[in-house]
């Protein structure tokens, strides 16, 4: 299995195709598995390079809190490993704050968010997941954000989408996931950097993701497109692949 061995982690990765290098950065308690869909689509006439976030799926899991800046220096020393330059990056959820950081410090050809964040989500509710996956697990933890109506029903009733989430859930442990979460919430507020930004950015969004508030702020970016794909919540890449992939194709 291919794995790089980086100054205090080893990150799980995988890649596929060959051209243009597209590097997908996964969702709070995903994987590599995440962009299943995307790996095959864009594989087709792209590098795709998708992996394990520190404390996920089948990377490295070091006990204490994974601040953002600690993910962007693990995808800045995945690519130096792979001799990758100037990528696409995309980023989903948590992964939208990572790819911010990252096109604050690094080089990068487009950048593409998808259910974006640009600061710290509201802790309550978090701190609430952390405890459920400590005492239950992470099967546990995505069946109790169902029951709560915290998925779209564009997810939850379609099955297919559905396992495929929960799947991804259970490749996490309850451990990586509460230093995941602990570092996310002490991530900086990016709203007065956004305006650095100037690589050409898609911004895509559910109709019925509660994140689409964000939209507003990320509106300062200097040269962006946004897109928003009607009927689905959160997490596109699972309720609604084929939208979404047609979105990132038709922006690159």
């Amino acid at each position: 299995m291919p794995f790089a061995i980086l100054d205090e982690v080893k990150i799980y990765y995988e890649m596929f195709g060959e051209g243009k290098p597209i590097v997908f950065i996964h969702h709070l308690a995903g994987s590599y598995k995440s962009w299943s869909q995307q790996s095959y689509y864009f594989s087709k006439k792209y590098n795709v390079l998708v992996y394990d976030l520190r404390g996920h799926g089948r990377s490295s899991v070091p006990l204490s809190p994974y601040r953002i800046e600690d993910h962007v220096r693990d995808l800045n020393s995945l690519l130096e490993y792979l001799e990758i330059k100037n990528p696409i990056i995309v980023g989903h959820s948590i992964g939208t704050l990572i790819a911010l950081d990252f096109a604050l410090k690094y080089s990068l050809d487009k950048l593409i968010l998808i259910g974006a964040l640009y600061k710290s989500p509201d802790p309550e509710p978090y701190r609430r997941y952390i405890s459920i996956a400590d005492t239950y697990g992470m099967e546990a933890l995505a069946l109790y954000r169902k029951m709560n109506k915290e998925f779209s029903s564009a997810l939850v009733e379609n099955q297919t989408a559905w396992n495929e989430l929960l799947n991804v859930y259970r490749d996490n442990s309850p451990i990586g996931y509460r230093y995941a979460v602990e570092g996310l919430l002490l991530a900086n507020n990016y709203e007065k950097d956004i305006e650095k930004i100037d690589s050409p950015t898609l911004i895509v969004y559910g109709s019925d993701d509660k994140l689409i508030q964000n939209l507003k702020v990320l509106r300062k970016l200097k040269n962006y497109e946004e897109n928003i794909i009607s009927g689905f919540g959160h997490f596109l890449n699972f309720e609604a692949p084929d939208e979404l992939n047609k979105a990132i194709a038709g922006f690159l």
